[in-house]
């Protein structure tokens, strides 16, 4: 899997496209403590199957791997946290971005 260092993503938007599983997606709205002007990028688990194709396409190096642990028992993905409010990308439509 994929975490993004939320104070390092500074919301430029480049991983987006490298993720052909749409698991990049930037915040609804940007939370009121942040000091960067635009809202950061978050990590839908549900939709990331680790593929690391993002990795490489920040600019701040904010994307890194989480390593599973070699227990299953221990595992981030037991309890996952609620799903943040996310703002939908066009990626095909009209005027999207053309790009998976």
């Amino acid at each position: 899997m994929v975490a993004i260092i939320e104070s390092d993503c500074t919301g430029c938007d480049l991983c987006i496209p490298h993720c052909p599983f749409e698991a990049l997606l930037p915040l609804l709205e940007s939370p009121p403590n942040r000091t960067k002007a635009k809202r950061p990028v978050v990590v839908v688990e549900s939709q990331c199957v680790g593929c690391l194709s993002c990795i490489g396409s920040c600019p701040t190096q904010a994307l890194h791997e989480l390593i599973t642990p070699p227990s299953a028992a221990k595992s981030p993905l037991l309890n996952p946290p609620k799903p943040p409010q996310t703002e939908p990308v066009n990626r095909w439509k009209k005027g999207g971005l053309r790009w998976a």
